[in-house]
């Protein structure tokens, strides 16, 4: 046996553990695709699309949009507060301050979702906090409606997404070497020009892979879309909650499961095949 067919079973072999703890997700997915093509609503019987056909109508549309309009525009709020977050991590020098910040903001993980999603109620209900301070400085006259609509679940899978894309950058800004950002200054660049032109650049397989994590974390969220936006934010995970219960639909929500994990693995294959460009743009 030669040495890389060698190293490649002991690799296997290694990862082993991780694949059997994958097993059970995949023969879930298994089973949800049978019962998307079962002939019975309640139960697999025979062979019949109908469930997908039945998801063909435009309140299906709107939420399959909702849903990819909603984790994207949160995706892009994400990243945006991430890059700042990682920069900072890696450059502070005390080691209390650093581990206070990855603490707050590891917190999102910590934390139930559902208390999580209480403090938002208490924070941006009609007569939350920021209501009471909003109309005690005069601001408002009428509380601001921020929770049951749109608003508040962007809000809510924004801080709940944020710890996915931080740590991912974090670990590729340590990987920057110094060495890049100081032939660049040497040779006249400025701050803006060294981030825009080296770090970026050296950044973007990193970027494209935390954008694709929280996004698929985003676009099949439940708990934060049910309890901040209730039924009037109809996302692909409230939807399918409901074909359940009440209707007990079980083959149409494992119809619109499959949408939503073929939505999921688009978005994921898409991602891999960028950071594998830009990855060769970087070494090219």
């Amino acid at each position: 046996m030669s040495t890389t067919t060698l190293k490649t079973w002991q690799a296997y072999a290694f990862a082993a553990p991780a694949f059997i703890a994958l097993l059970p997700f995949l023969v879930a997915c298994v089973f949800i695709l049978r019962f998307s093509l079962s002939g019975e609503s309640t139960a697999i019987e025979g062979f019949s699309i109908r469930a997908y056909q039945d998801l063909m109508t435009p309140f299906f549309g709107r939420s399959v949009w909702l849903t990819l309009r909603l984790a994207l525009i949160a995706t892009i709020a994400v990243m945006f507060m991430a890059v700042p977050l990682a920069f900072l991590l890696t450059s502070l020098t005390s080691p209390l301050t650093r581990r206070l910040l990855t603490v707050t903001i590891l917190l999102p993980m910590i934390l139930n979702l559902l208390v999580q999603a209480y403090g938002w109620t208490l924070l941006l209900g009609p007569s939350g906090a920021l209501n009471k301070v909003l109309q005690s400085l005069g601001l408002i006259e009428r509380p601001l409606f921020l929770l049951f609509n749109e608003t508040g679940v962007l809000l809510g899978l924004i801080q709940t997404s944020l710890p996915l894309a931080v740590f991912p950058i974090v670990s590729a800004v340590r990987g920057i070497s110094r060495e890049h950002l100081e032939a660049a200054s040497s040779l006249g660049a400025n701050n803006w020009r060294v981030l825009k032109d080296v770090t970026l650049p050296l950044l973007r397989p990193a970027l494209v892979g935390a954008g694709s994590i929280v996004f698929a974390f985003n676009a099949s969220a439940f708990a934060i879309p049910l309890l901040l936006g209730g039924r009037r934010v109809q996302m692909l995970g409230v939807a399918i909650r409901d074909m359940i219960s009440p209707l007990f639909n079980w083959s149409g929500a494992a119809a619109a499961g499959m949408i939503l994990i073929l939505m999921t693995l688009l978005v994921l294959v898409t991602s891999a095949w960028l950071v594998r460009v830009t990855t060769e743009k970087t070494k090219g």
